[in-house]
């Protein structure tokens, strides 16, 4: 596991591109955050003691709407508009 995260250090582009897909997978509920603590340690663009706003979804769909990833954009504006996501991933 500290292999895996300091090859990610290492690669700024890997570092946000793992945590994209990091902040997809909670907001999506397809992880936990607990999980995604088990997983890979928890790299996200965003603090999840705090509220997660519509600015931070939007910069998550623009990301994924570059990497030409329609599917997870249009879930996850689907999400945003519906404001069936969770606002806050950790109770600390």
């Amino acid at each position: 596991m500290k292999t895996f995260m300091r090859e990610l250090q290492d690669d700024p582009e890997d570092m946000l591109h793992e945590s994209m897909v990091n902040s997809y997978m909670i907001i999506t509920d397809q992880l936990s955050f607990d999980e995604l603590l088990d997983y890979n340690g928890c790299s996200l663009p965003f603090n999840p003691k705090k509220d997660i706003d519509n600015d931070v979804i939007d910069k998550i769909i623009d990301y994924f709407c570059t990497l030409e990833e329609y599917e997870r954009c249009a879930e996850l504006k689907t999400l945003k508009e519906s404001k069936k996501y969770k606002k806050n991933f950790i109770n600390l």
